[in-house]
């Protein structure tokens, strides 16, 4: 009994010990080999997640042998380098962000339906396609792949590469082009690279990560919102004729869109101006001219003017990075209300000026008593008198007080007044300098509590409704109404730093406009395109690379200059006069003082030169 129980246990290991060790799967088709040399020279050094969707039609339980046999490949060979998460059966959410899809028909890859969020895509996907199937003919086989790259299309995949196996054993790559020369959208078949007797014919050449290039040429309509320093139009915006000159658009946004232009190849076709208010009427009807309605309805595929990447309507478009950023604030009228006699009135405050008075009086009324005594008592002299001293001007007379205390009094008045001028002057001088203004709110809390009106083309949630007036007026009409009545109805809006700053600079005889110290906040400007553009990526590629190498700061340091000036620290403070200024001051002072010199030296000369004594009598 022990003697069976130990052949039992020990047969299947001398059994299985005379077996071959097991081998690694060898790959028989040339379709595997060219997708495996594809995931390890491009997927596998920058990719730890490799998600792989087995996609069936309707009505076949079972996959076919290529998939089989493709499928065991990459688990022998990148199952240690790569984290590979496989569904045999369509998901709702793509796994990752490269993504191998094992197809044998195109029935079979539109089962494929994934649902994208209305949120902004941040996420690019890539797409490599097995064909698993062999077809006949060159003519079914193109039928297949532009049924299955237009279904990428509507999946929003621009990287999307396919790898069909001819009859010969050539495998082909694939990928498409969604313009033709005459720039009509249509798909275009791109034949990429062929593997063909153990490799591809291209070896340098990287077929994944097909990066947005060249559009050909093709046009793209491009909605915009006038605001200067951002967009602006050099001409008339409202004649079609100068729309298509482009050099036209101009400002930081403008300039933008013209370097992308150029990059990738497309042609600006400049709508008519647009308004930057969220919804006409509550909902984008078609006689709408919001920037957002142009966007929605399809009548352009990019907005620029100053957009903000925290807008409400955000959610509904598609959204670039963050190419700059400018500090929302409230504007205000500073407009200032001393007029010009009371301009002198400045330097000295209402106690200062009273003491003076009662001064001025009682020297006057102890001047009238010692004149008084003498006989001498118009009370019209003595205030003309002390008037002139108090101007500093000089008296004519015959002597001084004789007596000691006369004396002691008289040099103090004479102190005082020196002293008074000197100070008076001095802060006069200031005063003219920078004119005086009234106090302006400082915080966003003074402005509400103040009761000022906000204009505005919608309601903002930092800001009472009650005391907001919707106004359809565009930023420049905005700044002109506050400067013409801002003073009387204390109006405000909101603008951007550098709206400010640039209409301080251009209209710098007239502006009376400044902001609240305290800013509402830091405004991400981005470029609005369709939900789930095909724009996106190759954009964001491209804003980044023009961000760091400096050219957008070219631009902002270009057109928003009032961002490089050093801001004052506090709001009526008076900076110093630079010694420049003096330079002419003390070039004809030298002159006059050299002249001066010269003058005198002749004079000592004529004493003992007799000619020049003529001369110069």
């Amino acid at each position: 009994m022990t003697l069976t129980l130990w052949l039992l246990v020990g047969l299947p290991v001398v059994a299985l010990a005379a077996l071959r060790p097991i081998e690694q799967h060898k790959m028989t088709t040339p379709l595997t080999a060219a997708v495996m040399e594809l995931l390890e020279r491009e997927v596998s050094p920058t990719q730890s997640t490799l998600g792989v969707i087995e996609l069936i039609p309707e009505g076949h339980g079972h996959r076919d042998h290529q998939q089989q046999e493709l499928l065991t490949s990459m688990l022998l060979r990148t199952g240690s380098s790569m984290a590979l998460r496989v569904y045999q059966e369509a998901p709702l959410k793509l796994p990752a962000s490269h993504c191998l899809i094992l197809v044998n028909s195109a029935e079979a890859f539109r089962s494929l339906k994934i649902q994208f969020s209305k949120a902004p895509q941040t996420q690019e996907f890539n797409f490599l396609i097995v064909l698993t199937r062999r077809l006949a003919t060159r003519a079914e086989r193109l039928k297949a792949m532009r049924d299955i790259f237009a279904t990428c299309v509507r999946l929003h995949t621009m990287n999307a590469i396919m790898l069909t196996q001819r009859n010969d054993g050539v495998v082909l790559t694939y990928g498409y082009r969604l313009y033709n020369k005459d720039c009509k959208l249509t798909l275009n078949l791109d034949q990429l690279n062929q593997y063909k007797n153990g490799s591809f014919r291209h070896e340098t050449s990287r077929i994944l990560d097909r990066v947005l290039g060249s559009l050909g040429g093709c046009p793209i309509r491009v909605s915009w919102y006038p605001v200067p320093p951002f967009v602006h139009f050099l001409g008339d915006m409202d004649s079609a004729e100068e729309r298509e000159q482009v050099w036209r658009l101009s400002g930081i946004d403008g300039e933008l869109i013209k370097v992308l232009a150029e990059i990738f190849n497309f042609r600006i076709q400049l709508l008519p101006p647009c308004k930057k208010q969220p919804m006409c009427n509550g909902s984008y009807s078609s006689a709408c001219s919001s920037c957002f309605h142009q966007l929605n309805n399809g009548s352009s595929s990019v907005l620029i003017g100053a957009m903000s990447g925290s807008h409400v309507n955000r959610y509904h478009f598609t959204t670039t990075v963050s190419y700059h950023q400018s500090s929302l604030v409230f504007v205000v009228n500073m407009n200032s209300k001393i007029g010009t006699v009371r301009q002198l009135l400045v330097p000295y405050c209402s106690d200062v000026w009273l003491a003076l008075i009662v001064s001025c009086s009682l020297v006057v009324f102890v001047f009238w008593l010692r004149r008084r005594r003498i006989g001498q008592s118009d009370i019209a002299v003595q205030s003309l008198t002390v008037l002139t001293t108090l101007l500093g001007n000089p008296l004519v007379a015959r002597h001084l007080p004789t007596a000691a205390r006369h004396r002691y009094f008289y040099s103090v008045w004479l102190l005082l007044v020196l002293v008074l001028r000197v100070v008076y002057q001095g802060k006069l001088y200031d005063s003219f300098r920078e004119p005086y203004n009234p106090p302006l709110p400082c915080r966003i809390s003074e402005l509400i509590a103040k009761n000022y009106t906000l204009l505005s083309q919608e309601y903002y949630d930092y800001y009472p409704r009650n005391q907001t007036v919707l106004y359809a007026g565009n930023i420049q009409e905005r700044f002109a109404r506050i400067q013409r009545e801002g003073d009387d109805k204390q109006l405000t809006t909101t603008a951007l730093l550098a709206n400010v700053g640039y209409n301080n600079r251009i209209n710098w005889r007239t502006t009376h406009l400044t902001h609240v110290q305290e800013h509402i906040f830091l405004y991400q400007l981005v470029i609005y395109l369709h939900v789930h553009s095909l724009l996106k990526f190759g954009f964001d590629r491209k804003l980044k690379q023009l961000q760091s190498s400096g050219i957008i700061g070219y631009f902002v340091h270009e057109f928003d200059r009032a961002q490089y000036r050093v801001p004052l620290t506090e709001a009526h403070e008076v900076t110093p006069l630079p010694l420049e200024v003096f330079c002419g001051l003390y070039y004809i002072g030298s002159i006059l003082l050299g002249a001066a010199v010269l003058a005198f030296l002749l004079e000592l000369l004529s004493v003992r030169v007799a000619w020049l004594r003529r001369y110069l009598g």
